[in-house]
């Protein structure tokens, strides 16, 4: 009984699969005009090959990975419903363009993207300079600041050399009246006294 069931399955499945080689051939040659025979008719193709499948749905790749032969029922099935609608043949040529395309548009959307990093580096090194020119400037500002008060500081250090030597003067004066006032002080009293 298991065998007989094995049987009837297998067939089912080669009757599917001679259903959708047909199909495939046929929309092959409703798109491209090229003749395949039903039992040519191949998923992964080649360069060789005078077409190529092109899959709208990213879904149903899988089943282009796998030949022909190596699918079940359900694959089968899958493929004819959806042949025209979600993957369709298209020239070897086309498919070759196409790559050729993608990669263009890859390396466009790189390009772009080095672009934008590189005009990004470019901003960042600009602030940089900018903010390192401004720091330069402060500096330089602050050095000059700091010679003017150094010369200012100078002066006054100098004045109050000046202003100390002034009141060294005056106090030595002062002493030296002070003296004199003391000595004539002495003298007038002891002039008073012999007076007396």
């Amino acid at each position: 009984m298991d065998g007989q069931i094995q049987l009837l399955g297998n067939k089912k499945r080669a009757s599917w699969r001679s259903l959708c080689r047909k199909q495939l051939a046929d929309h092959i040659f409703e798109r491209l005009q090229i003749i395949v025979d039903p039992a040519e008719v191949r998923l992964k193709t080649d360069n060789e090959c005078p077409y190529a499948w092109q899959v709208e749905d990213p879904s149903i790749e899988h089943l282009f990975q796998k030949h022909m032969s190596k699918h079940s029922l359900g694959g089968y099935m899958l493929l004819h419903r959806e042949v025209g609608h979600k993957f369709h043949a298209i020239p070897t040529k086309c498919k070759k363009d196409q790559t050729e395309l993608d990669t263009v548009a890859h390396m466009r959307a790189e390009n772009l993207s080095l672009v934008e990093k590189l005009r990004a580096s470019e901003d960042k090194a600009s602030r940089y300079e900018e903010a390192a020119t401004q720091a330069e400037a402060e500096i330089k500002d602050k050095n000059t600041m700091i010679r003017e008060a150094q010369a200012t500081i100078n002066l006054h250090q100098q004045d109050i050399l000046n202003w100390m030597a002034v009141a060294e003067w005056y106090q030595t004066k002062c002493f030296q009246c002070s003296n004199v006032l003391g000595q004539m002080m002495a003298f007038l009293q002891d002039t008073a006294s012999e007076n007396e």
